[in-house]
């Protein structure tokens, strides 16, 4: 009987086709499939024979993490057992220090511009300039939130809470762009209004600060 050690990594939720090769068997059938939490997912499962080549289609993958596979033959009429795993993961990949390096890079660039940002946004007394940053501001916070929900999903498949939670924030803030930019324009007109205000009221004789404070 031929089995390998693992028969490889699958994405949640898809069917994963259990198989096992054996030149002189009558039979291959399954034993056990063991989720991740331990519990048995499958016990007692007659495979399809196909010349040499068994199989088994299993589709209860929902749980992310490592599945063990037991089963059992008979070549050359003696019983003998088979074990393999597979692992689930949410996008068929396994996480890699090189997608780990270049996903906290990315995140620590988008929240470098996010500080530049801000601090322009903060220290720039010109109007558009101001609109501008804010809007620039929140794409990057944006972007943030996808980066760090894809990092949830690739390297905490144990902790489905926080997938989660960034992934509600991506949405909530991709559904609060269009208010945003309402929100922006009109201040943008509001302050523009109010400028003009003050420069009438100057125009009047009132100082700057007198000025200011009536139309607050």
């Amino acid at each position: 009987m031929v089995s390998a050690t693992t028969l490889g990594t699958f994405k949640n939720g898809d069917c994963v086709n259990l198989i096992q090769t054996c030149s002189n068997c009558t039979y291959s059938n399954i034993t056990s499939v063991i989720y991740p939490n331990s519990s048995v997912a499958l016990s007692n499962a007659e495979m399809s024979k196909a010349g040499t080549y068994y199989s088994y289609s299993f589709c209860d993958t929902d749980l992310n993490g490592i599945y063990l596979v037991t089963g059992f033959g008979d070549p050359d009429a003696s019983t003998e057992t088979w074990t393999y795993d597979f692992e689930i993961t949410p996008n068929g990949q396994v996480a890699s220090i090189g997608s780990a390096i270049f996903y906290i890079g990315l995140l620590i660039v988008l929240v470098v511009f996010l500080v530049g940002c801000v601090t322009l946004f903060m220290e720039n007394d010109h109007l558009l300039a101001k609109v501008g940053f804010l809007g620039l501001g929140y794409l990057l916070l944006i972007a943030i939130t996808f980066i760090a929900w894809n990092m949830a999903v690739d390297f905490m498949t144990s902790a489905p809470f926080v997938v989660a939670m960034f992934r509600i924030l991506f949405f909530v803030m991709i559904a609060g762009t269009f208010p945003l930019l309402i929100g922006a324009f009109a201040y943008y007109f509001f302050m523009l209004f109010k400028i003009k205000e003050i420069e009438r009221l100057m125009g009047k004789g009132f100082t700057m600060d007198e000025a200011r404070r009536r139309t607050r």
